[in-house]
């Protein structure tokens, strides 16, 4: 066999490696990505959750909904969130790329972030909807998940 014809097989395998990789960089770099940091602090009446949305993506984020999961025993408890808390923040306003939002969730009567008689903070985890129905979930954790 020619060299010559290695050298171009040789180059044609590199190019097409290049390109592949160009391509899946292109459609990662595209994705939508939300940072979602939060903390709880609990004072004598009440517990509130701050959640900081930062968006570390390339495209704008609407956010439609805030859920709180709760784990209770090894089960998922789903508990949803007073919209009316964080509505003017949210609604019809992006998260654009490089930019955050921050939302204070409250205690309401049917849902508390501090546990009371084991006097400790609830395990759980928020989760983020879009306009897309696309879900950003957190980790599991007690008081915060900043690390």
């Amino acid at each position: 066999m020619d060299y010559k014809l290695l050298i171009s097989i040789a180059a044609i395998i590199i190019a097409l490696f290049n390109l592949g990789w160009n391509i899946r960089n292109k459609i990662k770099s595209e994705k939508k990505k939300l940072l979602i940091q939060s903390f709880k602090i609990k004072s004598t009446e009440k517990t509130t959750c701050t959640i900081t949305l930062t968006n570390i993506g390339r495209k704008p984020i609407y956010v439609r909904s805030i859920q709180i999961e709760e784990k209770i025993n090894g089960k998922i408890e789903k508990r949803n969130t007073n919209y009316s808390e964080y509505k003017e923040k949210i609604e019809n306003k992006p998260i654009n790329p490089e930019d955050w939002r921050t939302i204070n969730l409250h205690d309401t009567k049917y849902f508390t972030f501090f546990d009371l008689v084991n006097n400790k903070y609830k395990i759980t985890r928020i989760v983020i909807k879009d306009s897309k129905n696309k879900k950003y979930i957190t980790k599991w954790h007690g008081q915060n998940n900043l690390k």
